[in-house]
């Protein structure tokens, strides 16, 4: 297959891929979120301001995970190949970053099938308990957190630049400055800000392994 032999990038193409369906996810989630302060404690309010558009938001933000879950596992496994030539034999190193983008992809298929649940009750609201519609919408809005994997992924990249010299640097200390934001957002209640780091930080990678120089094989 072009471009993903052992001295490929295409699989580099994964992580921007994940990152722009993470912008995805904020964009889609604005409009699941139309109420005013005054609607806050009565979910028949916030119901009622929802039109037929608003369930095609939640599908859109179905769409957008599924393509970060099978992005993310993609650019993990094409990470572990590309350290696993670079690290010292043995080393931890290269599955501990497949498994940070492993994990990310896995909990965004959770996050998927929450847009799912959440386009169901916004298309049958008429129907539906007011209360169960909002619990829906209110724990996609949460999802974010599921991107808390990436700590995995940026540690191991911190050891395998300044330990063991398997990549670049720069790579460490991008490494390093998201992962440390990442662990802000995990020792906080703001968990679901994961998703806001992570995309910046994926794009990052995802250029750098798609589009940078090519590792000797």
């Amino acid at each position: 297959m072009t471009g993903t032999g052992e001295d490929g990038r295409a699989w580099g193409w994964g992580g921007i891929v994940t990152a722009l369906a993470g912008v995805g996810v904020i964009v889609a989630s604005g409009p699941l979120w139309p109420f005013e302060e005054a609607d806050l404690a009565d979910n028949a309010a916030m119901v009622a301001r929802f039109d037929d558009t608003t369930m095609w938001w939640a599908f859109a933000t179905q769409v957008a995970f599924t393509l970060a879950a099978f992005g993310s596992v993609l650019f993990g496994a094409g990470l572990k190949r590309r350290l696993e030539r670079q690290c010292p034999a043995g080393s931890l190193v290269p599955m501990t970053a497949f498994l940070g983008m492993l994990l990310t992809g896995a909990l965004s298929l959770a996050g998927c099938g929450m847009g799912t649940e959440a386009f169901h009750q916004i298309r049958n609201r008429a129907a539906s308990d007011p209360d169960t519609v909002m619990s829906s919408v209110g724990q996609l809005g949460t999802y974010g957190w599921l991107w808390s994997g990436l700590l995995l992924t940026a540690g191991a990249l911190a050891v395998a630049a300044f330990r063991q010299g398997a990549v670049a640097r720069w790579i460490g200390v991008v490494s390093v400055a998201f992962g440390l934001l990442l662990a802000v957002t995990q020792l906080t209640p703001f968990q679901y800000l994961a998703l806001m780091v992570g995309v910046p930080y994926l794009l990052v990678l995802g250029a750098a392994f798609a589009l940078g120089r090519r590792a000797p094989a």
